[in-house]
């Protein structure tokens, strides 16, 4: 039987594999390698709704990709992150701060508050200044003492990753890193806890859903592609518009520049980032950057 590669680094996959509650198996042996908690507060370990409710009309929602509680109702949130956004880290503390303070309900106690660990995996680089490919970050004040015990986040940025198993976790983002079917046999046959999680990406590369939710998200690509086509052609008119107005080379010029900059406004309005609004714009990365605060 020929299986279609797929990878976990697809919203689906990932779901499926380990946001699944007929798989929690998967997910519990995965955090099993990264966490300090104690064995038996998996014991019910629950996926929950991941969406992050409005306390009023007015303001943000959210969704995470992954949320589960604990025996004891710890929080953990599980994010995968395939595309570099300049606003990640903003993200990253916005949903750590809605996990926590979503847990009251009017009238309760401040003590009644859970434990929150946010996982970030990130198919990129998020932390330039760190060598390690893990990376944990609790609430402490310079001379290193805890000041509370409620917060942690983990990154795990995957091009960081070294060839050899240095870590307990490592063959789980190896997993992630897979590019072909083969990769994920040679991993289940020297891993055997990843054998499970082969299986599923088996079963899935078969399933009618999946190819359903790859059609669509070509389509989506697709979409995403005469998108920053259009922006490139609306770049250019504008320029060349503003460059005629002026009537010289000069004012061409600088016609060009005043178009290319309404454009990445409007590009960083929609949301897209500061490499990609690079790409279609041809202006360096500081002139975008510089163009945030005035949004």
């Amino acid at each position: 039987m020929k299986y279609e590669f797929v990878s976990p680094l697809y919203d689906y996959v990932f779901s499926e594999i380990f946001g699944n509650q007929r798989n929690i198996d998967n997910t519990k042996a995965f955090l099993e390698t990264l966490l300090d908690i104690p064995k038996d507060d998996y014991d019910q370990l629950t996926v929950v709704n991941p969406v992050l409710k409005k306390m009023f009309w007015n303001k943000k929602s959210g969704v995470v990709d992954l949320k589960l509680t604990t025996k004891t109702g710890r929080i953990i949130q599980v994010e995968l992150q395939v595309q570099k956004k300049s606003n990640l880290k903003c993200r990253i503390l916005y949903y750590l701060a809605r996990l926590i303070g979503d847990q009251l309900n009017w009238g309760d106690d401040f003590n009644k508050l859970k434990e929150v660990i946010s996982i970030v995996i990130c198919d990129h680089i998020l932390l330039e200044e760190e060598i390690s490919y893990i990376n944990e970050y609790e609430l402490r004040n310079r001379k290193n003492n805890s000041f509370t015990q409620l917060i942690k986040l983990i990154t795990l940025e995957l091009p960081k990753l070294p060839e050899m198993k240095d870590n307990s976790v490592w063959p789980w983002l190896q997993f992630f890193k897979c590019k072909k079917m083969e990769d994920y046999e040679m991993l289940a046959k020297k891993y055997p806890e990843l054998e499970k999680p082969v299986s599923c990406v088996k079963r899935i590369s078969l399933s009618e859903r999946w190819k359903l939710t790859l059609l669509n998200m070509q389509v989506q690509q697709w979409d995403e592609i005469n998108r920053i086509r259009q922006i490139k052609i609306d770049a250019r008119e504008e320029g060349l518009a503003e460059g005629k107005a002026e009537g010289k080379a000069e004012g061409k010029a600088e016609g060009k520049i005043e178009g290319k900059l309404e454009v990445a406004k409007n590009a960083l309005t929609e949301g897209l980032s500061v490499e990609t609004i690079q790409t279609i714009t041809g202006l360096d990365t500081d002139t975008i950057k510089n163009l945030l605060p005035r949004l």
